[in-house]
């Protein structure tokens, strides 16, 4: 069960990223996977005491990953995908925090993000 849940969360993170990255444009509805997949590992994992290795790993990477892919845009679109690349980082917070259920875990990965 766990490697299939980040394996679904590898799935959306690159559909949503992929596309970007290769100048493909936003797609919107693979940002709502995106999101509804870090919500079901949050659910998943918010009793847990540690994360998947491998999905930390995603976790902390999408936030670096998305703003890199900004700078390939100009304008509008640049600044609305410097915006979902921190609200993506701030659904992983909320996630894996579940209001404070694991203190430092969101932290932790957010940290880590920077460092990438």
């Amino acid at each position: 069960m766990e490697t299939d849940l980040v394996s679904r969360l590898e799935e959306a993170a690159d559909r949503f990223v992929i596309p970007l990255r290769l100048n493909e444009g936003f797609d919107e509805q693979a940002l709502l996977q995106l999101q509804g997949q870090i919500d079901r590992c949050g659910t998943a994992w918010r009793e847990e005491t540690h994360v998947p290795k491998r999905a930390a790993l995603i976790l902390a990477e999408l936030h670096p990953a998305i703003e890199a892919c900004a700078w390939l845009y100009e304008g509008d679109m640049r600044q609305r995908i410097q915006e979902t690349g921190v609200m993506v980082s701030e659904a992983v917070i909320a996630a894996l925090d579940g209001a404070g259920d694991k203190p430092g875990c969101g932290q932790l990965l957010a940290s880590a993000s920077r460092l990438l």
